[in-house]
């Protein structure tokens, strides 16, 4: 996997804003296989984020894409909010 994968899915899904998922409230693991199921060409399990950033883990680095295109989503669109409940985001 390169990095313009995860440059092109986090494009992807901010251009879209996440528009294949059900509105209403979706648990971040939800979205994650929907995202996979949406654009498996660009989630590859096997590149992890210990392999790519310093104080990295055995979780898939495509997760940080999914998560940044979220974030960047809250703060710009009134598309996508953070919930309380921990892992819960809002469509609208």
């Amino acid at each position: 996997m390169a990095r313009s994968d995860l440059k092109e899915l986090y494009k992807e899904l901010t251009s879209n804003e996440f528009s294949f998922l059900p509105r209403g409230e979706n648990k971040l693991i939800y979205i994650y296989k929907k995202v996979q199921l949406q654009y498996p060409q660009l989630c590859d399990d096997s590149f992890l984020c210990i392999d790519n950033c310093t104080n990295g883990n055995n979780e898939p680095e495509w997760h940080h894409a999914v998560r940044r295109a979220l974030d960047r989503l809250k703060r710009v669109s009134k598309s996508v909010e953070k919930l309380q409940k921990q892992g819960y985001w809002k469509f609208t």
